[in-house]
């Protein structure tokens, strides 16, 4: 029994080894630790090319509304990734005719996610009905709450 016992360790501690190994392999933050969600200024970011060219419209409001990160075009040398949908209604015959307003209905959701650990840095859902600038007003909306949140008023 004397034997057995000793042996029964080094055997459980060989086992978990690999185990201990692969945990401190594991990349992503499936917690969301506030330092994954922290985005500083001067980070990069790559903005995912979205359909109807709404990442156009969300990169020219980073610059308008001073947000300070820098844009990248290649997302190995960014540090977030923004990723968003954009949906345009346009004016029907209706409101056009009766309200005499051709301005479209525009809703936009993002999220800037943090490359190296995969958390959610933030997220963002704008819904803009009679957007004089149509998708333009959308990403304007974006990028004001993202520097807000990165400024702490958020």
């Amino acid at each position: 029994m004397r034997k057995v016992l000793p042996m029964l360790v080094v055997v459980l501690g060989a086992l978990s080894l690999p185990m201990a190994a692969a945990a401190q392999e594991k990349v992503f933050d499936a917690g969301g630790s506030a330092e994954s969600k922290v985005i500083s200024p001067g980070s990069k970011v790559f903005i995912t090319p979205i359909e109807g060219g709404f990442d156009t419209y969300l990169s020219a409001a980073l610059v308008k509304k001073e947000v300070p990160l820098t844009v990248v075009t290649i997302k190995e040398k960014a540090d977030f990734e923004i990723t968003a949908i954009a949906e345009s209604e346009k004016a029907g015959w209706a409101k056009m005719a009766f309200l005499g307003s051709g301005q479209s209905n525009e809703q936009a959701s993002m999220k800037v996610v943090n490359l190296k650990t995969g958390v959610v840095a933030f997220a963002y859902a704008a819904n803009k009905g009679s957007a004089n600038r149509g998708k333009q007003s959308a990403a304007e909306s974006c990028a004001k709450h993202l520097k807000a949140r990165m400024e702490g008023k958020e």
